[in-house]
């Protein structure tokens, strides 16, 4: 069924939370992907699907710059 209902997976909802991405090429639950802002989205009616691109991003607790995570 498809409800356009956004669905919460997992990470913080802390703004500007910087990325936890533990080791190069070990899976891990705790990593997540670092906070964004002013990305932008649209919709490919053709294909039916969303895109979503870029944006700010915190990629460590002292940085934070466009496309650094």
């Amino acid at each position: 069924m498809n409800d356009s209902t956004w669905t919460w997976f997992s990470g913080t909802f802390t703004i500007g939370h910087p990325g936890i991405y533990g080791e190069k090429g070990n899976a891990s639950t705790e990593n997540v992907p670092c906070a964004r802002s002013n990305a932008v989205g649209w919709y490919d009616s053709l294909r039916q699907e969303f895109w979503l691109f870029g944006g700010k991003g915190y990629g460590n607790a002292d940085e934070s710059d466009y496309g650094a995570c």
